[in-house]
């Protein structure tokens, strides 16, 4: 059954320079953030690579959160501090968030369902194409200045280009757990995250494959049982 426990944790940033320092770290464009306004973004390594996906939210002219996945905030704080050398910018975390906030993913099936990386998959070293597209258009602006990573992210959009390993949702005709394999087995993916939905009566899971077994509707769970992982 599903595991009630938030799948978030909370950063804190303050200091002068929050707003425009993060600016220049996201994917997203912050700089017209208002007040208590909250957007979706990625922060990528200098190579790349996705450290985390975070909900941010501006709230005050020298405070910013970001909610980010649980097992992504130390890696996050790590990769934001880096940079900030001349910039009046102090980040706080990971923390649990408070009882009066709604977590944005309140749970592992929330998280699935949402196709939201959390540690397990980032773990594979995804890069913003390997995300579904609604949610890299959600995150990421192909029009804001300069960010680590953005020439990666420019150069495979203007070639249309697809990494080896994508990240995907699936539904399970049954029960999966993480790490089961997935796909040609020569290149095979693995199943990632896994949860019930009791609603549906479905197993649902993402799982990193690779992209051509990405273009197929349904792929085989190398389990015992073997089943299928139905592609959304």
């Amino acid at each position: 059954m599903t595991d009630s426990t938030p799948e978030t944790e909370l950063l804190v940033a303050t200091g002068d320079d929050v707003i425009e320092y993060l600016d220049s770290q996201c994917t997203q464009d912050l700089s017209h953030l208002e007040l208590g306004e909250r957007t979706q973004t990625l922060v990528l390594s200098p190579a790349g690579d996705v450290v985390t996906i975070a909900v941010i939210r501006r709230d005050g002219d020298q405070r910013v959160s970001l909610e980010v996945p649980t097992g992504t905030g130390t890696a996050t704080v790590a990769r934001l501090e880096r940079f900030a050398i001349r910039a009046d910018v102090a980040f706080e975390g990971p923390m649990p968030l408070d009882d009066r906030e709604e977590a944005a993913y309140p749970d592992e099936l929330a998280r699935i369902k949402a196709g939201v990386p959390g540690a397990e998959e980032l773990a594979k070293t995804l890069v913003p194409h390997a995300l579904s597209e609604e949610l890299r258009e959600r995150c990421v602006s192909f029009t804001k200045g300069c960010y680590p990573g953005q020439e990666l992210v420019a150069r495979m959009r203007s070639r249309h280009a697809t990494p080896p390993y994508v990240l995907r949702r699936c539904t399970l005709d049954g029960p999966g757990r993480p790490g089961d394999a997935l796909g040609d087995p020569g290149k095979a993916g693995s199943l990632t995250s896994v949860a019930y939905d009791e609603q549906a009566a479905a197993w649902r899971a993402l799982c990193v494959l690779h992209r051509r077994d990405a273009e197929h509707p349904s792929v085989t769970v190398h389990a015992s049982p073997a089943s299928m992982a139905r592609l959304e």
